[in-house]
């Protein structure tokens, strides 16, 4: 029997004590090489899991058990932030220093990992300064070089990796994702996208109502309360959650 990468058993967690909770007895467990989606309303808490999860919030009951180290958790946050006066091509050089690697071991993974398309993009954008990019597409150059050059982590939390990406190229990054978890990695990702857990059978938690349920694919959700389109079933289960939640 395999250990679980990440297990959580009932756990609860407020901000404040006079707060109504974000998680109320919430459990989850993640394996090794899952690709698995974590969907909910803003705000249901999605962001507030992740932080948990990476240690940045301690102050919660039930228990948190994490299989892997510091150093194997690569973690991106809804937003992200450059320095403007950087070119593009110098963001891989930064992610080279933080992975201990020179220009040579990176682009040799750059050519396994990226396919011709990829390159295009890569090169209309490289010389260029971080402020003259639109969001989604520095978003798409740090996603892409993280998954491709992150070699030593175990497990990708991705906070809505998609925002402000047009969709051609998050095709593009989903195929890339699939790669790495085929080679192993774990990717956790949320969304608030319901398509983005249509394009295959992709497991995800729903979190409704201070806590979560798992689902082995979106038919699975849909018939879960007999519904026959996943708009209404997805409508209803985001109807239930509640408007006051604290993220």
């Amino acid at each position: 029997m395999t250990i679980p990468l990440l297990e959580i058993n009932s756990l609860s967690f407020s901000y404040k004590v006079n707060l109504p909770p974000v998680f109320n007895n919430l459990s989850l467990k993640i394996e090794q090489g899952e690709l698995i989606g974590l969907l909910g309303e803003n705000p249901a808490g999605k962001t507030t899991l992740f932080n948990l999860i990476r240690g940045g919030v301690s102050n919660y009951e039930g228990t948190l058990k994490r299989n892997f180290s510091g150093g194997e958790l690569v973690s991106l946050p809804q937003v992200i932030n450059l320095s403007g006066t950087l070119r593009n091509e110098e963001v891989l050089d930064l992610i080279c220093c933080f992975n201990k690697l020179t220009k040579k071991q990176a682009w040799t993974d750059v050519n396994h990992k990226w396919n011709d398309n990829f390159f295009i993009r890569y090169d209309k954008i490289r010389r260029k300064r971080t402020y003259t990019v639109s969001y989604g597409e520095k978003r798409w150059l740090i996603i892409s070089l993280m998954v491709t050059l992150c070699k030593n982590a175990r497990l990708f939390l991705l906070d809505e990796p998609t925002v402000g990406i047009d969709i051609q190229y998050r095709m593009m990054l989903w195929e890339l994702i699939n790669k790495i978890t085929a080679d192993g990695k774990t990717v956790f990702f949320s969304t608030h996208i319901f398509d983005e857990l249509t394009r295959d059978k992709i497991p995800f938690y729903m979190l409704s109502k201070n806590s979560i349920n798992r689902y082995s694919d979106m038919s699975d959700f849909i018939q879960s309360n007999n519904e026959t389109t996943q708009k209404r079933h997805l409508l209803k289960k985001l109807w239930e959650q509640e408007t006051d939640t604290w993220i």
